[in-house]
């Protein structure tokens, strides 16, 4: 079973893989990026993301990065799903977004630490369709919060 996250952030300022380790590094998360996804506006970007986790182990981030413009059923469906809640947030064509899918313990924490570097330091949207957990910098916190406690697992 796979549970999947989706992070929808300003496609004018995407980061490269260097912008958002320094994210991590600012914020001292265990995590060091191998390899991230560039993204393309005109294409489905499907290499996922490489990181090293706790200095060592490494871990594959299987996903996605597209356009918002371009993959408008995944963001019709992120944009429903927000329109029942208060939170007055919706992926644009402005938006690149990535898809994350994890499966054990220890894809969810390096995911979750991706995905919280986006949010906060990207001006990332993260949205868990599972357990509709949403948002900005508290949805990152809780996402940080849940990683330090799979570790080990």
């Amino acid at each position: 079973m796979s549970t999947d996250f989706y992070v929808a952030a300003p496609a004018a300022t995407w980061p490269t893989a260097e912008l958002i380790q320094q994210c991590m590094v600012q914020r001292a998360y265990p995590v060091r990026v191998r390899r991230f996804p560039s993204f393309n506006p005109r294409q489905v970007v499907s290499d996922g993301a490489l990181i090293s986790l706790d200095t060592d182990a490494e871990v594959y981030l299987e996903g996605e990065l597209f356009s918002a413009a371009s993959g408008r059923e995944d963001v019709d469906a992120i944009n429903k799903r927000l329109a029942t809640t208060p939170d007055p947030f919706r992926a644009s064509s402005g938006d690149a977004v990535m898809s994350f899918r994890v499966r054990s313990p220890r894809e969810m924490r390096a995911a979750s630490y991706v995905i919280a570097s986006l949010i906060v330091c990207f001006h990332g949207y993260g949205v868990d369709p599972q357990g509709n957990g949403r948002g900005r910098d508290d949805f990152a916190k809780t996402l940080v919060d849940a990683a330090s406690a799979l570790k080990g697992l």
